[in-house]
């Protein structure tokens, strides 16, 4: 299992990281696709799959599926603004759904971490099916680090 701490401590690359996080365990599971990133965003996509439908009737895609790419691609904001990977843990995330993913509707999230504190993080992003004017979710999150 690759160990992240060491290979990211001085200077993090989430393109890099997610290349090796799609190989193992939670990554691996849901197919995350990495997309972009800034000096303090990024952006993640979560390709529609059966699996991953909570509603089989209309194809609509689970909400702990799309809470987990969120989650993800939050703490990657994180790490993108220190410049290094470091342990964090999710104090609070919250999701307003605005709308369901349609079947077969690829989601995107950007995700920004707009206050970095010694010890809490602090991050806002929009999940969206390919335009970010027709938002599936709009997402609040905090973030503690750890030592």
């Amino acid at each position: 299992m690759t160990d992240f701490r060491d290979e990211f401590a001085t200077t993090f690359d989430p393109g890099r990281f997610f290349a090796l996080a799609r190989q193992v365990g939670h990554g691996r599971a849901l197919g995350l696709d990495y997309r972009g990133h800034g000096e303090d965003w990024v952006e993640l996509a979560l390709p529609w799959r059966p699996e991953l439908v909570s509603m089989t009737d209309t194809g609509t895609m689970a909400t702990g599926a799309i809470v987990s790419l969120v989650d993800t691609c939050s703490g990657t904001s994180v790490w993108t603004r220190m410049g290094g990977f470091r342990p964090i843990v999710t104090l609070d995330l919250r999701l307003d759904y605005l709308r369901p993913a349609a079947k077969g509707e690829e989601v995107i999230a950007r995700c920004e971490c707009y206050k970095l504190t010694r010890q809490v993080a602090f991050v806002r992003g929009v999940a969206h099916g390919g335009d970010p004017e027709r938002p599936i979710a709009h997402s609040v999150a905090t973030f503690m680090t750890v030592s």
